[in-house]
């Protein structure tokens, strides 16, 4: 396929936008291809904010169907039937050259576009289908269900046109997992550097003085490895104070209460994607505790602690992490929080 000058129908199965990675991704890739001289036509739920710029067609409201975070929703498959009906009904009003999918899902409905509209379908592959779900803890590796999502995951993989990865480690799962080796290309999840940079202003924060601020900006679900983080701080000088940024709220706050350091901790709750440079400028010390899959998901957290020139970040020993890194990370060799919060410790202001 020509890479300028073409028709696309993105779809993206997800709240949009929804200051997470996914839906940074949906928009990064919507301004490389613009950039190059397409039109792009976005098709996604009816949840999430406008962008301005993005011409973005959306889903009818599912009632009910309010929740943003990733992860496994039961109203889910509604909004995604809504999203083929909605791709039938562009494709047959409109000459698109090719469909540009995220996620699983919306690859599976390009590939049921494909059948009636014979369209090529590209795949923008974020990680393995059946690793983020046992990773949410939707399904268990190894079960029934874990078998049949994998072959749907190998037809998807097999059959999409063209496949494009966030990481080099996902491009060589998918050849290694299913055989994909043809037309099928790697694409880091770079940050913006307009909003990611070393000259970016600090939004002040209410938080104690004279402390060394040890923060963290993500999902907070387990699989998140949060827990590593929070688990950790019962082990950490009193001398550190941290900002943990992001959402959901429910298990972080249960679990600081649980370990009784609910005042040694800021929680910010959603951040917008424009203002999180100028949050995270507040920290001595940046945290990424995510343990990365054998999918060779990505871990693009690292790049925006990077480009913001962050002194200190602090992440497990992982290749991924050292690739992003080089020699200005802070490794932490062993998995547990008791190492995390060594290395925390070890940190001088």
């Amino acid at each position: 396929m020509k890479k300028q000058n073409n028709k696309i129908l993105m779809i993206a199965t997800t709240p949009f936008f929804a200051d997470r990675g996914c839906s940074i991704r949906v928009l990064d890739s919507y301004l490389r291809l613009k950039k190059e001289n397409n039109k792009i036509q976005l098709l996604t739920y009816n949840l999430g904010r406008d962008i301005d710029g993005l011409n973005i067609s959306r889903t009818i409201r599912i009632p009910f169907y309010k929740n943003t975070s990733p992860g496994f929703n039961i109203f889910k498959p509604i909004a995604d039937f809504f999203i083929l009906i909605n791709t039938i009904r562009l494709c047959k009003r409109n000459v698109f050259d090719y469909i540009y999918a995220h996620t699983f899902e919306a690859a599976l409905i390009g590939l049921v576009a494909k059948k009636f509209f014979k369209l090529p379908v590209v795949f923008d592959a974020q990680g393995s289908l059946v690793g983020e779900l046992a990773s949410h803890g939707t399904i268990k590796g190894g079960s029934f269900i874990s078998s049949i999502l994998e072959k749907i995951e190998k037809y998807i993989v097999l059959n999409c046109d063209e496949i494009v990865t966030s990481t080099e480690g996902l491009k060589d799962f998918f050849a290694k997992k299913f055989g994909r080796v043809n037309k099928i290309t790697a694409i880091k999840d770079f940050p913006n550097k307009t909003l990611f940079n070393s000259k970016v202003k600090k939004i002040k924060l209410d938080m104690p003085d004279n402390k060394i601020i040890v923060g963290y900006l993500g999902g907070l679900q387990p699989y998140k490895g949060v827990d590593y983080l929070l688990d950790a701080i019962p082990y950490i000088d009193n001398k550190f104070h941290f900002l943990i940024m992001g959402y959901p709220l429910e298990h972080v706050e249960k679990r600081l209460k649980e370990l009784k350091v609910e005042d040694r901790v800021t929680l910010t709750g959603k951040v917008p994607y424009e203002k999180a440079g100028g949050y995270l400028k507040n920290l001595d010390v940046a945290v990424s505790p995510k343990l990365l899959g054998a999918s060779g998901e990505a871990n693009a957290k690292l790049y925006i602690y990077k480009y913001l020139e962050l002194k200190n970040i602090v992440c497990f020993d992982i290749e991924e992490n050292r690739k992003i890194l080089g020699k200005n990370g802070i490794f932490v060799s062993e998995q547990t929080p008791e190492s995390l919060a060594k290395a925390i410790n070890n940190v001088k202001k």
